[in-house]
Formats: structure tokens, C-alpha cells, sequence
């Protein structure tokens, strides 16, 4: 019996994507036009605007949802290929100075490190990884990478100072539409699924996504990605 339920859940979550992918893309079409035949600076663009907005969040959870019911059944397939872990976090250290204009970023990246892995997903982890470490700041604040090889795996290491107004679960903090804003009053942006899927995605590669004790201190946390080394 519990494992009909768990795969009515599965089968509910996964069902439950699809339907809202075509109304939503839909409905993201006719705002597009909408916003394109609003007179500019007008009251119906800016309102256009914002539903475009909330469209897009929507599609986002959506995606996340159903990436996570394909993790939950083992059909979250992989098109796995070499790729340069050092490379993309340079790529994202590049866009810094836009993405995070307050914050200070240090990177300490062992040159050449490749792994196999979904070019796409991977991006997914890192971005996500990244993201947070730039919502959950604070002015003025700094974030570390920090990625290393040994003989069996690749640690990738991100860690940042904290917004000490955001108070965060360490026990929770990978449960689904868990937030670490608890009045959820969206002060920062999310859904509260990113870090479950960074997790799944980690471990559909044979790796893991965990909060590493080691680095985090006193008004920072540090996330450590883990995989196998090519």
C-alpha cells in the first residue's frame, strides 16, 4: 500500500506538470502580445509586465516539479559528456560584477577539472548554487569557491556570508518549498525547490549535494558538491 501511494504521489506530481505546461505557455503568448500592443510607459504594460513575470515563475516551478517526479520514479534521463567544471564557474565568476554588484566574490579553482556529467543539469547545480549564495547575502557580503580534485572526486565548495534577518533550517533546508525566508513573504525570491532538485541532479550523477559543516561558520553557510572525478 505505501508503495501504490508513493507512486500515485509520483505519477500525480509528474501528470500534474504536463497539464500546466500548455495553458501556462499559452497564457505566456498572449501576455507577450498583450505587452507588445500596450502603449509605452502606460499602466497595461506595467500590468502585462508583471504577469509576465509570475508566468515565468510558474513555468519554472513547473519545470523543477516535474524534473523532480522523473528523479522520483529513475527516469530522470542523462546526456552525459565531459565537462569542464572550471570552465563554468569561471563563466559565472565573469558575470559577477552584474549578478551580484554588492558582493565580493574570491575564487580558488584547480585549473582543468572535468567531470561527466548533463552539461545542462550540471549548469542547473551551479547556477542554483550560486543564486543562492547572492539572495541569502547581504550588502556589502562575500562568497567563496573553491573546487579541488583528488583521486576519486571533484569538490566544488560555494560559500557565503548570510542575511542574519533569514533565519535557515539547517535539517530542512533541502525539503521541497522549504524557504529560508520563514514569513514567506517573498523579501527574496524562490520557490523553495532548487536546492531538492541541485540534490537529485547531484545524485543522478553518483554524487551528493550536502551543507558542509566544515566550512561554515559563524554568519556564513557553505555548500559542497560532490563527484566523481573523470
Amino acid at each position: 500500500r505505501l508503495e501504490i501511494s508513493f507512486n500515485q504521489a509520483v505519477r500525480f506530481s509528474s501528470d500534474a506538470a504536463h497539464e500546466l505546461k500548455t495553458p501556462l505557455t499559452i497564457l505566456q503568448g498572449q501576455l507577450n502580445q498583450a505587452l507588445q500592443s500596450a502603449p509605452a510607459g502606460s499602466d497595461q504594460q506595467r500590468t502585462c509586465a508583471d504577469l509576465m513575470e509570475e508566468v515565468q515563475r510558474l513555468k519554472s516551478i513547473v519545470r523543477k516539479l516535474l524534473l523532480l517526479a522523473q528523479s522520483d520514479s529513475g527516469q530522470l534521463r542523462l546526456s552525459q559528456e565531459c565537462v569542464c567544471l572550471t570552465d563554468e564557474i569561471e563563466a559565472l565568476a565573469e558575470d559577477a560584477p552584474l549578478l551580484a554588484p554588492g558582493l565580493t566574490l574570491h575564487t580558488d579553482l584547480a585549473p582543468g577539472v572535468s567531470v561527466m556529467a548533463d552539461p545542462d543539469l550540471l549548469r542547473q547545480v551551479v547556477q542554483n548554487l550560486f543564486s543562492n549564495a547572492v539572495k541569502y547575502n547581504h550588502e556589502g557580503g562575500f562568497i567563496e569557491c573553491r573546487l579541488r580534485e583528488n583521486e576519486g572526486a571533484v569538490t566544488l565548495i560555494i560559500a557565503n556570508s548570510r542575511d542574519p534577518d533569514l533565519r535557515m533550517d539547517r535539517e530542512k533546508i533541502f525539503d521541497r518549498f522549504y524557504r529560508g525566508d520563514p514569513s514567506r513573504n517573498r523579501k527574496v525570491d524562490g520557490s523553495g525547490l532548487g536546492l531538492s532538485l541541485a540534490r537529485e541532479i547531484s545524485r543522478a550523477h553518483c554524487g551528493d549535494l550536502t551543507v558542509d559543516n566544515d566550512e561554515t561558520r559563524e554568519g556564513w553557510i557553505a555548500f559542497k558538491l560532490t563527484l566523481p572525478r573523470v
